[in-house]
């Protein structure tokens, strides 16, 4: 299990690409609900991009420190806002481009997993962040001391149910209420039926490249230029979904 916990590498493209994505969320995020703060869409979009850039500000740091970065306060909060991130994100695609009936119905489940969800992933996430530090450096708290066999089976007790709901359940709802928008918007075409085909083919893209393609090129030793195309790609595809809200909220919002 300790291969297994080892933190990944970050390089400086990763740095760069990182800084670069969250700027644009968060400037597209800042701009709209400036434009328009009473909108829902624009203020679940903010938080879209604040759990972004959270995320976002791991691989520059890691390149400036080095895995010391990953304290177990670090990888407790990074997880906690990929999290609230899928939860937002999903929250996003019930809204956009307009209210669906599923968050009408089922708002309180919504509502649930903003405050549920984040306390295991928060708990488990310090433990593991405990075992990507030195016990002389995990603190009076004694977190450095934990052993990985009683780790492993608190991870595999809390975190199993929580990956599966934010990082397959979420994800694939959001994408087919994207779909469903997307066919819907096809009698009047415009600017919404152009937003949420390109939300699409982000979360489609980048997620298939992020998910499945990096890591198992990864596994496999595939080093550069392979790596560095996928993970371009990979950025490219995401900054997508902020682009295509950027230039539907300048028409329509």
């Amino acid at each position: 299990m300790d291969g297994i916990l080892q933190p990944p590498a970050a390089t400086a493209f990763d740095a760069a690409a990182s800084v670069v994505s969250m700027l644009v969320y968060l400037g597209v995020a800042l701009i709209v609900v400036v434009r328009a703060p009473r909108d829902s869409r624009a203020r679940v979009f903010l938080v879209v991009a604040s759990c972004s850039a959270v995320a976002y500000a791991l691989s520059p740091l890691q390149w400036w420190k080095g895995s010391g970065v990953y304290t177990p306060a670090v990888v407790a909060a990074t997880a906690v806002a990929f999290t609230l991130g899928s939860v937002a994100l999903f929250h996003f695609t019930q809204v956009f481009p307009h209210r669906r009936p599923w968050i009408a119905v089922y708002g309180f489940w919504l509502a649930a997993a903003y405050v549920l969800l984040p306390i295991p992933v928060a708990a488990v996430a310090w433990v593991l962040g405990s075992l990507l530090t030195p016990a002389s450096d995990a603190g009076a708290g004694g977190f450095g001391a934990v052993s990985v066999d009683a780790a492993g089976a608190v991870m595999m007790l809390l975190v199993i149910p929580v990956i599966f709901v934010v990082g397959i359940v979420l994800p694939f709802g959001g994408v087919m209420s994207l779909f469903k928008s997307w066919q819907e918007a096809k009698p009047t075409g415009g600017a919404a039926r152009r937003a949420t085909f390109w939300m699409l083919m982000s979360q489609m893209g980048g997620g298939v490249l992020s998910v499945l393609v990096l890591p198992l090129l990864h596994l496999a030793g595939v080093g550069a230029p392979w790596s560095l195309l996928i993970a371009g790609l990979a950025y490219a595809f995401a900054l997508l979904l902020p682009t295509a809200y950027a230039r539907y909220a300048m028409i329509s919002i």
